[in-house]
């Protein structure tokens, strides 16, 4: 009994560690828009046993049509939408996976100088203890 009261707090520490890793995530927008023009918005949410949370909110007053584009580090689309809403916002749910780097594009159709690019830079936090009881 002791050893599985151990080895179940040894798991969920490591797990802990593990999925905290985006806790730390740096959100950083580059856009060719001047600062105040920037109506997109990405929010690390937390994590999930397999998957990383994130919010995208973006205002778009004359209800053009835009897209989000998710990229990872590699360049490979994770996902990828057409959205006319007003007042968009949506919560992404993306599969763990070991990548430093993920970038969220949208890009308003009408006006193609508004286009934001996200860049999430990801950093592992790995720390494992072990004792003997």
């Amino acid at each position: 009994m002791k050893k599985h009261f151990i080895s179940a707090i040894s798991k969920l520490t490591l797990g802990v560690l593990l999925f905290t890793c985006v806790a730390a995530a740096n959100v950083q927008a580059a856009s060719g828009n001047e600062p105040n023009a920037k109506t997109g918005e990405i929010k690390f949410i937390g994590t999930s046993d397999d998957a990383v949370l994130f919010k995208v909110a973006y205002d778009n007053p004359t209800g053009a049509k835009f897209s989000v584009i998710v990229l990872d580090e590699d360049g490979t689309q994770l996902f990828q939408e057409v959205y006319n809403d007003k007042k968009f916002e949506k919560r992404f749910k993306l599969p763990k996976m070991d990548m430093t780097r993920l970038t969220f594009i949208i890009r308003n159709f009408k006006d193609a100088d508004l286009k934001q690019n996200f860049e999430i830079d990801t950093h592992l936090v790995e720390d494992v203890v072990v004792t003997k009881l």
